[in-house]
């Protein structure tokens, strides 16, 4: 297995000890080690929300110190632009690839925490809206009195991406060529009051994920259900990859799909090592079947996340064939591993819990 993130190996390996040192650790402690590494990750994304806010705060002050003139902030503070900008970039990526998408494989599939996955990463717009895909319940309001509701899609993808990548033309300002030349050619700047908006909103619902994270009792009934109900996901993300290099629409702009996908199903993964010691007990041929098959899955994203780079750097793209072969692949790998968690479930004596809905 590979995580690219440091912070993510040393928390595998840390688990790793722990649940190898256990051995048949009791199913409390094995849950304890699932929510430690929840309410660390979280903790990171909290921060980094809290961070978003104090940079988009300082953005918004020079813009309102050259009267709310773009072209003269750019001439007058380019250099402070230029770090604020960058800083809200960086602020993002550890928010949403550093933060959110290292537990989207556990919050995404338990009820408890599900509400955190629409709201941030994956409701779409209300138009779009369907049972298996919810909006995102949205409610922005900017200093100017603007309104970004439900219509518009999660806060992530929909918002704070397109926002900071001038890749939603509302949610921007054009720059005059000689502000550009002030910022190294630079066109296009976010509009601050959407960058606070959205950091002040991102800041308040980090803060009730990290309660909520707290507050979760979590069950080994919940973590084999998170398992099962994610683990299948995985193709469907190489659809986001060929649209994001196709259809773009302003998600994933920032950094490669790929990347969300090691953060997901390496936090199934890390789930799945925390309860193998209670399944070897049980079915030590199975347990170690799975620990490969999850290997495999942590193979496949490797290698496709290497091909990608690979084409980038020559400022090409993997084909569309290429991306049906990849999630041809992934959806044998995924769909082989269902029933066999389904299997776990039995063997363990547990109860999955419904596919988890708002509601």
């Amino acid at each position: 297995m590979k995580f690219k993130t440091p912070f993510l190996l040393s928390i595998f390996v840390a688990l790793a000890m722990c649940t190898t040192s256990l051995g048949r650790a009791d199913q409390a402690e094995t849950v304890a080690a699932i929510k430690g590494y929840l309410q660390t990750q979280v903790g990171k994304m909290d921060a980094a929300a809290h961070s978003y806010v104090e940079h988009a705060t300082a953005y918004q002050a020079i813009i309102d110190k050259n009267g709310g003139d773009y072209n003269k902030a750019a001439i007058n503070d380019g250099p402070a632009i230029l770090d604020l900008v960058a800083k809200m970039q960086a602020d993002y990526k550890n928010l949403h690839m550093n933060g959110y998408e290292t537990v989207e494989g556990i919050a995404a599939g338990v009820k408890e925490l599900v509400k955190y996955d629409i709201y941030f990463d994956s409701g779409v717009p209300s138009t779009e809206a369907s049972t298996d895909n919810p909006s995102a319940d949205i409610d922005l309001k900017t200093a100017k009195g603007e309104t970004i509701d439900n219509k518009n899609g999660n806060l992530f993808h929909y918002v704070i991406e397109p926002t900071l990548w001038g890749a939603k033309g509302d949610y921007v300002k054009r720059l005059s060529a000689d502000a550009s030349a002030h910022l190294h050619n630079i066109a296009l700047l976010p509009r601050a009051d959407i960058c606070v908006a959205s950091a002040r909103d991102s800041a308040v619902h980090a803060d009730a994920f990290v309660a909520d994270c707290q507050a979760w009792h979590p069950t080994m009934d919940e973590c084999v259900g998170a398992l099962v109900w994610m683990t299948p996901t995985f193709n469907t993300y190489f659809d986001d990859l060929r649209d994001s290099l196709y259809s773009p629409s302003g998600k994933y702009i920032s950094e490669s799909r790929v990347l969300d996908m090691r953060g997901i199903m390496g936090s199934l993964q890390l789930v799945y090592n925390a309860i193998r010691p209670q399944l070897e007990a049980k079915d030590p041929a199975l347990a170690a079947q799975l620990a490969t098959e999850y290997q495999g899955i942590m193979h496949h994203i490797d290698e496709t996340d290497r091909r990608d780079k690979a084409m980038r750097a020559q400022r090409l793209k993997l084909s569309k064939v290429e991306i049906e072969e990849m999630a041809e692949q992934a959806k044998r790998m995924s769909d082989q591993l269902a029933p066999q968690l389904e299997q776990v479930a039995a063997l363990l004596g547990l109860k999955l819990p419904p596919k988890p809905f708002l509601g």
